[in-house]
């Protein structure tokens, strides 16, 4: 297999850019609308390419934490099957290491400190918070942990078009509540995709209450939205909730592949659109 097809390959099977880029874009715009000074939007296509490199790093971690495991119980991934090999990606992480500190160097001097912060704790979310056997017993913890990463990588996001204060703090929340969101119902599966040895939301606590806690944190995401945005966008922030989550209580009624697969999607998008709506922050 050629270099190219080898790696476009494995950014679909395990990192789709469509898909990752445009929720990771998503992201980057409400940081930029909720956080910007000089509405310079050049800047955000150097907040989405570092955005973007630590998302891929993220999963290039993800690769070799889970080698052992994927080895045993899905040996059909890209890496254990041999179609690239955690050496290549120790070194695209290393590129995506360089192209981050050279972006934030030349246009974004003082977020150096908080790319440091972002990959200290980076690099300790990667050791499993050092209590690995704890957080493997305990999935929500695991998340409640691993998920402090985005609101800061959002603070790190946010040097780029402003000054680091509290203001910042209800989309740091926001920003916390979504990305439990996208963790939860990317694990979120019917009865007959359950895998062994993957060890999924729904297997650990039932279709009903792990759809459940993903209602009650688009609830959580609701309100943010509508603290952020006031009172007169009540409305559709109230109507966007209820469609999004209608399919959600149709899978914990009937329990199916179509309706699993479309909690996810539905999450992703609600998370997308709530980006989205930051703009009128800017736009008043």
């Amino acid at each position: 297999m050629s270099f190219f097809r080898k790696w476009y390959t494995y950014q679909k099977e395990r990192f789709p850019l469509t898909t990752y880029g445009l929720y990771i874009f998503s992201i980057v715009f409400g940081t930029f609308c909720f956080a910007t000074e000089s509405k310079n939007w050049i800047m955000l296509i150097p907040m989405f390419i570092v955005a973007l490199l630590q998302f891929l790093m993220v999963r290039i971690v993800d690769e070799f934490r889970d080698f052992e495991e994927d080895s045993k119980y899905r040996p059909y991934r890209p890496v254990p099957r041999g179609l690239v090999t955690l050496k290549e990606l120790g070194i695209l992480g290393g590129i995506c290491a360089v192209i981050q500190i050279g972006l934030t160097a030349i246009l974004n001097p003082k977020g150096l400190l908080y790319l440091a912060c972002v990959w200290i704790f980076f690099v300790i979310m990667s050791k499993s918070f050092f209590i690995k056997k704890i957080v493997d017993k305990h999935i929500l913890l695991e998340v409640a942990l691993d998920e402090l990463l985005m609101p800061v990588l959002v603070l790190y996001l946010s040097t780029f078009v402003t000054t680091i204060s509290l203001k910042l703090i209800p989309f740091l929340i926001l920003s916390y509540l979504g990305s439990w969101i996208v963790e939860i119902a990317r694990k979120i599966r019917c009865k007959e995709d359950e895998e062994t040895g993957v060890k999924t939301y729904t297997a650990v606590f039932g279709i009903p209450k792990a759809t459940t806690i993903v209602v009650v944190l688009e609830a959580l995401i609701m309100l943010m939205q509508y603290y952020i945005l006031g009172a007169k966008y009540l409305v559709p922030i109230l109507a966007l909730y209820v469609l999004i989550n209608i399919p959600n209580l149709l899978f914990i009624i009937k329990e199916n592949k179509k309706l699993a697969k479309i909690v996810g999607l539905l999450a992703n998008i609600y998370l997308i659109l709530v980006y989205i709506s930051m703009l009128v922050k800017v736009i008043g």
